[in-house]
């Protein structure tokens, strides 16, 4: 029987353009292509920039199906393998010339007046306000009250994730393998009545994150999911922690990261 490979791609030229080149080759060495998710497939191949391979993940519901990202976008955080190293990769694959990696998904626990619910993401949580006014915030750590936030909103970001928004908001770049959690604030507010910590905090995974909507916050809060809206009323809280559930990764270059660093920011 063919081994299956599903490859998610978006629209660009560049993209279109690599995914006929990757089903041609993959079509000639005996693998059976599928364009839409199929749980049987030993592969998930996202072509397209890091939202091509956000949506691959979620739309997958975080599949145990490792995932593998061509770029032919332009930051490509999780795309390793440029559209001129194709065949390279294909041949690699084939003779199993990689490392797996697991990369950890944070959790969020939210409940409001009638429901509880839960969300997963890849990259990071973030609570925000709606409108032009602030939001006020209670932040606990494992049940210790930290601080009451007051500004923009705050991020709450993974390793893997570490680099994209919450780098943004000035927060620590975290190696996608670290066993822990970020949380950043935005635009936060200093005087004499509000006070936030400056710099970014690092949660270990065996920690939780626990965050309260003051009562004047309710009706104006705004929450992402690796970027996708969700909107709720009446939130009395969310709950950060690591998911038990993690995605795997093929790696073929060891130093892919240091150098995709060095090549992006540098």
């Amino acid at each position: 029987m063919k081994k299956i490979i599903n490859i998610f791609c978006n629209d660009n030229d560049k993209s279109l353009k690599a995914f006929i080149k990757i089903k041609e080759i993959l079509t000639k060495k005996d693998f059976m292509i599928s364009e839409k998710f199929n749980k049987d497939a030993v592969l998930n191949i996202c072509i397209g920039g890091d939202g091509s391979f956000i949506r691959g993940v979620h739309g997958t519901n975080f599949t145990k199906i490792p995932f593998v990202g061509v770029n032919t976008g332009t930051l490509g955080f999780y795309q390793e393998i440029s559209f001129e190293n194709i065949e390279k990769f294909i041949n690699d694959y084939i003779e199993e010339n990689y490392t797996m990696e697991k990369i950890r998904l944070l959790e969020c626990e939210m409940q409001t007046n009638d429901m509880n619910l839960s969300k997963k993401c890849l990259n990071e949580f973030v609570i925000r306000s709606n409108s032009s006014e602030i939001i006020h915030l209670d932040i606990f750590i494992d049940d210790n009250h930290l601080e009451t936030f007051a500004g923009d909103g705050i991020i709450i970001s993974t390793p893997s994730g570490s680099t994209a928004y919450n780098m943004s908001a000035g927060g620590s770049i975290m190696y996608p393998t670290v066993r822990g959690f970020q949380l950043t604030a935005v635009a936060p507010i200093f005087s004499k009545v509000y006070r936030s910590l400056s710099n970014s905090i690092i949660i270990p995974n065996t920690s939780s994150l626990k965050i309260i909507p003051l009562e004047k916050s309710y009706k104006k809060i705004a929450f992402t999911a690796d970027g996708i809206d969700h909107k709720y009323e009446n939130i009395s809280y969310f709950k950060f922690k690591k998911a038990y559930k993690k995605i795997y990764k093929l790696v073929f270059n060891k130093d892919w990261y240091w150098i995709n660093m060095k090549d992006k920011f540098l």
